[in-house]
Protein backbone atom coordinates (compact mmCIF):
# COMPACT_ATOMS: atom_id res chain seq x y z
CA UNK A 1 0.00 0.00 0.00
CA UNK A 2 1.15 3.55 -0.58
CA UNK A 3 0.00 5.21 2.61
CA UNK A 4 2.85 7.72 2.70
CA UNK A 5 2.56 9.36 -0.72
CA UNK A 6 -0.02 12.11 -0.37
CA UNK A 7 -1.00 14.38 -3.22
CA UNK A 8 -3.94 16.57 -4.04
CA UNK A 9 -6.22 16.28 -7.08
CA UNK A 10 -5.23 18.47 -10.06
CA UNK A 11 -8.69 19.95 -10.30
CA UNK A 12 -10.04 23.46 -10.24
CA UNK A 13 -11.09 25.00 -6.96
CA UNK A 14 -14.72 24.48 -6.16
CA UNK A 15 -16.81 27.33 -4.96
CA UNK A 16 -19.81 26.70 -2.80
CA UNK A 17 -22.44 29.39 -2.99
CA UNK A 18 -24.96 29.42 -0.19
CA UNK A 19 -27.83 31.67 0.54
CA UNK A 20 -28.97 31.89 4.14
CA UNK A 21 -32.75 31.59 4.48
CA UNK A 22 -33.96 33.15 7.68
CA UNK A 23 -36.58 30.94 9.26
CA UNK A 24 -37.79 33.02 12.22
CA UNK A 25 -41.43 32.94 13.28
CA UNK A 26 -42.44 35.23 16.15
CA UNK A 27 -45.69 34.97 18.00
CA UNK A 28 -46.85 37.79 20.25
CA UNK A 29 -49.87 37.88 22.47
CA UNK A 30 -52.20 34.88 22.42
CA UNK A 31 -50.81 31.37 22.18
CA UNK A 32 -51.01 29.77 18.73
CA UNK A 33 -53.29 26.79 18.32
CA UNK A 34 -52.07 25.79 14.85
CA UNK A 35 -49.74 22.71 14.94
CA UNK A 36 -46.14 23.77 14.35
CA UNK A 37 -43.61 22.12 11.99
CA UNK A 38 -40.64 20.36 13.56
CA UNK A 39 -37.70 22.63 14.32
CA UNK A 40 -34.31 22.04 12.69
CA UNK A 41 -31.29 21.54 14.92
CA UNK A 42 -29.49 24.23 12.94
CA UNK A 43 -30.26 26.94 10.42
CA UNK A 44 -31.72 25.65 7.16
CA UNK A 45 -29.54 26.52 4.20
CA UNK A 46 -30.37 26.61 0.53
CA UNK A 47 -28.32 24.16 -1.58
CA UNK A 48 -27.28 25.44 -5.03
CA UNK A 49 -27.05 23.48 -8.26
CA UNK A 50 -23.47 22.33 -8.87
CA UNK A 51 -21.98 23.54 -12.14
CA UNK A 52 -18.90 21.84 -13.56
CA UNK A 53 -18.66 19.46 -10.59
CA UNK A 54 -15.76 17.01 -10.93
CA UNK A 55 -16.70 13.94 -8.89
CA UNK A 56 -14.00 11.73 -7.34
CA UNK A 57 -14.56 8.30 -5.77
CA UNK A 58 -14.92 8.66 -2.00
CA UNK A 59 -16.64 12.04 -1.97
CA UNK A 60 -19.99 12.51 -0.20
CA UNK A 61 -23.29 11.35 -1.65
CA UNK A 62 -25.88 13.38 0.22
CA UNK A 63 -29.50 12.54 -0.42
CA UNK A 64 -31.53 15.74 -0.51
CA UNK A 65 -34.85 16.20 1.29
CA UNK A 66 -35.26 12.74 2.76
CA UNK A 67 -38.83 11.63 3.32
CA UNK A 68 -40.67 11.59 6.62
CA UNK A 69 -41.86 14.13 9.15
CA UNK A 70 -38.51 15.88 9.25
CA UNK A 71 -38.05 15.71 5.49
CA UNK A 72 -37.87 19.47 5.11
CA UNK A 73 -35.07 19.70 7.65
CA UNK A 74 -32.60 16.85 7.24
CA UNK A 75 -30.56 15.01 4.61
CA UNK A 76 -28.84 11.63 4.70
CA UNK A 77 -25.10 11.60 4.09
CA UNK A 78 -23.27 8.57 2.70
CA UNK A 79 -20.11 8.11 0.61
CA UNK A 80 -19.90 7.82 -3.16
CA UNK A 81 -18.12 4.97 -4.90
CA UNK A 82 -16.73 4.21 -8.33
CA UNK A 83 -18.10 5.26 -11.70
CA UNK A 84 -19.20 2.39 -13.96
CA UNK A 85 -20.16 2.55 -17.63
CA UNK A 86 -22.29 0.61 -20.08
CA UNK A 87 -24.59 0.99 -23.05
CA UNK A 88 -26.69 3.60 -21.22
CA UNK A 89 -23.78 5.83 -20.21
CA UNK A 90 -21.70 6.42 -17.10
CA UNK A 91 -23.10 6.25 -13.57
CA UNK A 92 -21.81 6.83 -10.08
CA UNK A 93 -22.35 4.08 -7.51
CA UNK A 94 -23.20 4.15 -3.83
CA UNK A 95 -24.88 1.93 -1.26
CA UNK A 96 -28.55 1.30 -1.98
CA UNK A 97 -29.45 1.44 1.71
CA UNK A 98 -28.75 5.17 1.64
CA UNK A 99 -31.68 5.72 -0.72
CA UNK A 100 -34.26 4.45 1.79
CA UNK A 101 -36.81 7.20 2.34
CA UNK A 102 -35.32 9.64 -0.14
CA UNK A 103 -37.28 12.43 -1.75
CA UNK A 104 -39.23 11.91 -4.96
CA UNK A 105 -36.72 13.92 -7.00
CA UNK A 106 -33.85 11.63 -5.94
CA UNK A 107 -31.43 14.56 -5.84
CA UNK A 108 -27.83 13.94 -4.76
CA UNK A 109 -25.32 16.54 -3.68
CA UNK A 110 -21.65 16.75 -2.83
CA UNK A 111 -19.30 19.46 -1.64
CA UNK A 112 -20.39 21.95 -4.29
CA UNK A 113 -24.13 21.34 -4.43
CA UNK A 114 -26.59 19.11 -6.29
CA UNK A 115 -24.78 17.19 -9.02
CA UNK A 116 -26.61 13.88 -9.65
CA UNK A 117 -29.93 12.06 -9.41
CA UNK A 118 -30.95 8.50 -8.64
CA UNK A 119 -30.94 6.45 -11.85
CA UNK A 120 -31.63 2.86 -10.82
CA UNK A 121 -32.42 0.98 -7.64
CA UNK A 122 -32.85 -2.77 -7.83
CA UNK A 123 -34.87 -4.58 -5.22
CA UNK A 124 -32.20 -7.22 -4.60
CA UNK A 125 -28.94 -5.35 -5.13
CA UNK A 126 -26.87 -3.55 -2.47
CA UNK A 127 -25.92 -0.69 -4.80
CA UNK A 128 -27.73 2.06 -6.69
CA UNK A 129 -26.63 4.01 -9.76
CA UNK A 130 -26.53 7.82 -9.81
CA UNK A 131 -26.73 9.85 -13.00
CA UNK A 132 -24.64 13.01 -13.15
CA UNK A 133 -26.50 16.14 -14.17
CA UNK A 134 -25.47 17.88 -17.43
CA UNK A 135 -22.28 19.90 -17.12
CA UNK A 136 -20.76 17.69 -14.42
CA UNK A 137 -18.13 15.01 -14.86
CA UNK A 138 -16.55 12.09 -13.00
CA UNK A 139 -12.95 10.94 -12.76
CA UNK A 140 -11.85 7.50 -11.60
CA UNK A 141 -9.65 9.12 -8.99
CA UNK A 142 -9.79 8.03 -5.35
CA UNK A 143 -9.67 10.68 -2.64
CA UNK A 144 -9.98 10.79 1.13
CA UNK A 145 -12.92 13.21 1.45
CA UNK A 146 -11.87 14.29 4.94
CA UNK A 147 -8.32 15.37 4.05
CA UNK A 148 -8.13 15.35 0.18
CA UNK A 149 -5.20 12.91 0.44
CA UNK A 150 -4.79 10.25 -2.26
CA UNK A 151 -3.07 6.89 -2.54
CA UNK A 152 -0.29 7.61 -5.05
CA UNK A 153 -1.68 10.00 -7.63
CA UNK A 154 -5.22 8.74 -6.98
CA UNK A 155 -5.71 7.43 -10.52
CA UNK A 156 -7.28 3.98 -10.78
CA UNK A 157 -5.56 1.83 -13.40
CA UNK A 158 -7.77 -1.25 -13.15
CA UNK A 159 -9.83 -3.56 -10.94
CA UNK A 160 -9.04 -6.81 -9.13
CA UNK A 161 -11.02 -10.02 -9.55
CA UNK A 162 -12.85 -11.46 -6.56
CA UNK A 163 -10.66 -14.57 -6.82
CA UNK A 164 -7.57 -12.40 -6.30
CA UNK A 165 -8.76 -10.91 -2.99
CA UNK A 166 -7.68 -13.56 -0.44
CA UNK A 167 -7.86 -13.63 3.34
CA UNK A 168 -5.12 -11.37 4.69
CA UNK A 169 -5.04 -9.03 1.68
CA UNK A 170 -4.16 -5.47 2.75
CA UNK A 171 -6.80 -3.02 1.53
CA UNK A 172 -7.73 0.64 1.88
CA UNK A 173 -11.12 2.34 2.05
CA UNK A 174 -12.40 5.92 1.86
CA UNK A 175 -15.50 7.36 3.51
CA UNK A 176 -16.94 10.59 4.85
CA UNK A 177 -16.96 9.38 8.47
CA UNK A 178 -13.57 7.79 9.05
CA UNK A 179 -11.73 8.89 5.90
CA UNK A 180 -8.77 6.81 4.74
CA UNK A 181 -8.38 3.61 6.77
CA UNK A 182 -6.58 0.38 6.03
CA UNK A 183 -7.00 -3.23 7.11
CA UNK A 184 -7.01 -6.84 5.94
CA UNK A 185 -9.62 -9.16 4.47
CA UNK A 186 -10.99 -11.44 7.22
CA UNK A 187 -13.55 -13.56 5.36
CA UNK A 188 -17.01 -13.56 3.78
CA UNK A 189 -20.38 -12.68 5.31
CA UNK A 190 -23.92 -12.54 3.87
CA UNK A 191 -25.16 -9.16 2.73
CA UNK A 192 -28.62 -7.65 2.78
CA UNK A 193 -29.92 -9.76 -0.09
CA UNK A 194 -27.93 -12.92 0.50
CA UNK A 195 -24.95 -11.83 -1.59
CA UNK A 196 -21.55 -12.56 -0.05
CA UNK A 197 -19.45 -9.64 1.13
CA UNK A 198 -15.77 -9.48 2.03
CA UNK A 199 -15.33 -8.22 5.59
CA UNK A 200 -12.20 -6.45 6.79
CA UNK A 201 -10.78 -4.81 9.90
CA UNK A 202 -10.44 -1.42 8.15
CA UNK A 203 -12.30 1.01 10.42
CA UNK A 204 -15.66 2.21 9.11
CA UNK A 205 -18.95 3.63 10.37
CA UNK A 206 -22.42 4.49 9.06
CA UNK A 207 -21.53 7.43 6.77
CA UNK A 208 -18.79 5.40 5.05
CA UNK A 209 -21.25 3.05 3.31
CA UNK A 210 -21.05 3.45 -0.44
CA UNK A 211 -17.36 4.39 -0.37
CA UNK A 212 -14.59 2.79 -2.47
CA UNK A 213 -12.33 -0.06 -1.36
CA UNK A 214 -8.95 -0.18 -3.11
CA UNK A 215 -5.36 -1.45 -3.08
CA UNK A 216 -2.19 0.31 -4.21
CA UNK A 217 0.82 -1.91 -4.89
CA UNK A 218 3.33 -2.77 -7.63
CA UNK A 219 0.39 -3.22 -10.02
CA UNK A 220 -0.81 0.33 -9.39
CA UNK A 221 -4.00 1.63 -7.80
CA UNK A 222 -6.83 -0.86 -8.36
CA UNK A 223 -10.52 -0.92 -7.43
CA UNK A 224 -11.58 -3.78 -5.13
CA UNK A 225 -15.20 -3.02 -4.25
CA UNK A 226 -17.78 -0.85 -2.48
CA UNK A 227 -18.59 -0.65 1.24
CA UNK A 228 -22.13 -1.86 1.92
CA UNK A 229 -21.98 -3.06 5.53
CA UNK A 230 -20.24 -2.61 8.87
CA UNK A 231 -19.05 -5.57 10.94
CA UNK A 232 -19.69 -6.02 14.65
CA UNK A 233 -16.06 -5.00 15.19
CA UNK A 234 -16.46 -1.73 13.30
CA UNK A 235 -14.82 -2.92 10.09
CA UNK A 236 -15.80 -2.24 6.48
CA UNK A 237 -17.56 -5.05 4.58
CA UNK A 238 -17.68 -4.64 0.82
CA UNK A 239 -19.19 -6.14 -2.32
CA UNK A 240 -16.36 -6.96 -4.78
CA UNK A 241 -16.24 -4.73 -7.85
CA UNK A 242 -16.36 -7.73 -10.21
CA UNK A 243 -19.84 -8.63 -8.95
CA UNK A 244 -21.07 -5.06 -9.38
CA UNK A 245 -19.82 -4.89 -12.96
CA UNK A 246 -21.36 -8.27 -13.74
CA UNK A 247 -24.73 -7.34 -12.24
CA UNK A 248 -25.04 -4.22 -14.39
CA UNK A 249 -23.31 -5.53 -17.53
CA UNK A 250 -20.84 -2.69 -17.13
CA UNK A 251 -17.12 -1.98 -17.34
CA UNK A 252 -14.90 0.20 -15.17
CA UNK A 253 -13.39 3.23 -16.96
CA UNK A 254 -9.81 3.60 -15.68
CA UNK A 255 -6.49 5.21 -16.53
CA UNK A 256 -5.12 1.79 -17.53
CA UNK A 257 -5.92 -0.84 -20.18
CA UNK A 258 -9.61 -1.74 -20.49
CA UNK A 259 -10.74 -4.98 -18.83
CA UNK A 260 -14.19 -5.21 -20.35
CA UNK A 261 -17.40 -6.56 -18.81
CA UNK A 262 -16.59 -9.47 -16.47
CA UNK A 263 -18.33 -12.76 -15.82
CA UNK A 264 -19.56 -13.78 -12.37
CA UNK A 265 -16.60 -14.24 -10.03
CA UNK A 266 -15.59 -16.77 -7.41
CA UNK A 267 -13.83 -16.05 -4.14
CA UNK A 268 -10.16 -16.72 -3.55
CA UNK A 269 -9.00 -20.24 -2.69
CA UNK A 270 -8.95 -20.79 1.06
CA UNK A 271 -11.57 -18.11 1.73
CA UNK A 272 -13.22 -18.48 5.16
CA UNK A 273 -16.44 -17.30 6.77
CA UNK A 274 -16.22 -14.14 8.88
CA UNK A 275 -16.80 -15.19 12.48
CA UNK A 276 -18.85 -12.19 13.57
CA UNK A 277 -22.06 -10.47 12.45
CA UNK A 278 -22.57 -7.68 9.91
CA UNK A 279 -24.99 -4.75 9.96
CA UNK A 280 -26.29 -4.16 6.42
CA UNK A 281 -29.20 -1.79 7.12
CA UNK A 282 -27.28 1.40 7.87
CA UNK A 283 -28.76 4.38 6.04
CA UNK A 284 -25.81 6.71 6.43
CA UNK A 285 -25.97 9.56 8.88
CA UNK A 286 -28.36 12.47 9.20
CA UNK A 287 -27.21 16.06 8.72
CA UNK A 288 -29.21 19.26 8.94
CA UNK A 289 -30.70 20.35 5.64
CA UNK A 290 -28.20 22.25 3.54
CA UNK A 291 -25.37 21.98 6.07
CA UNK A 292 -21.85 20.85 5.23
CA UNK A 293 -21.45 17.13 5.97
CA UNK A 294 -18.31 17.87 7.98
CA UNK A 295 -20.23 19.81 10.63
Amino acid sequence: MDATTITRPPLRRRSISRWLIAVLVMAAGAALTVPQAPTAAAEIRDVPEAEGYDYLAGEPAIWGSVAGTAGAYVDKACSGGYTIAGASGMFLTTAGMCSVGLAADGSIRGDAGYHADLFARRDADPLVLLKLRPGNDAFQIIVDPTTRAMPGDGRVVGWTRSADQPVGLLIGKMGIDTGWTEGRVLGTAPGRFGELLLCTDATASAGDVGGPVWRNDESGLRALGTVVGISDRGGACYRPIQETLYQYGAYLPTFGPGQGVPSWGTFAPGMVRYSGSVEVTYVGRVIDKGDDWRL
